[in-house]
């Protein structure tokens, strides 16, 4: 009888062969990075006409206007961080000289990206950004009332919400905001607390007077609390 054991716990002990990765078809190969001889030489166009109107992002600050050439008005956009820069060379209804190059968004919307403007013998051209100062504690806000309006993007998703009797646009995480839909509705109490989006060096706000985005990372709905991150 013990004889007859131990051959089964030696039998038992032994490794099983694994047959999983035979059964796998081949490994993907890695993308690897472009290397610096890689990279391709950006043609640049120059592009004369009249400063039209600015316009912002989804954070409110400037980063595009248009420029109204002899054949058509052109979409120039710029680096936020330029808008200050550029708002002392390039006026609206000033006549400036745009380098830069064109591309197609997957929407289809053509946008001419400025290298650099060019505006009665002056000229400007973005430069990299300062990094943004670390926020403190004492820069944390809380915002509380009941839900006025739920803010869905393109895809029906829910990305932001506003609250009765405050304008400020309350952000949730891409992630986390269809885990809250359930919960969030027109009417429903909560409390939110958060950084607010400030701004960089150089940017430049399109309505300095609204409220600046706040980006939630506790918010209690009811007497459930959840951390956003």
């Amino acid at each position: 009888m013990s004889a007859t054991k131990s051959k089964n716990t030696a039998a038992a002990a032994q490794p099983q062969t694994d047959t999983s990765s035979k059964e796998k078809g081949p490994a993907k190969p890695k993308t690897k990075p472009k290397k610096e001889e890689d990279k391709q030489l950006q043609p640049l166009q120059r592009y004369s006409g009249r400063v039209g109107k600015f316009a912002a992002n989804p954070d409110g600050v400037l980063d595009r206007f248009q420029l109204e050439t002899a054949d058509k008005v052109h979409t120039v956009k710029f680096p936020p961080h330029f808008g200050q820069a550029l708002q002392q060379l390039a006026e609206v209804g000033r006549e400036v000289a745009v380098l830069g190059f064109l591309t197609t968004t997957p929407k289809g919307d053509e946008h001419l990206h400025l290298t650099r403007l060019d505006a009665d013998g002056a000229s400007a051209r973005p430069l990299s950004p300062a990094p943004p100062a670390a926020p403190s504690a004492a820069e944390a806000t809380t915002i509380s009332g009941p839900v006025a309006e739920l803010e869905l993007d393109p895809k029906g998703h829910l990305r932001a919400l506003r609250l009765a009797g405050d304008a400020t646009e309350l952000r949730l995480p891409l992630h986390l905001g269809e885990q809250l839909a359930d919960r969030l509705a027109v009417g429903v109490a909560v409390v939110a607390s958060g950084q607010r989006r400030t701004l960089r060096p150089g940017e430049v706000l399109a309505a300095p007077e609204a409220p600046a985005p706040l980006k939630i990372e506790l918010l209690t709905v009811g007497d459930e609390s959840f951390l956003l991150r």
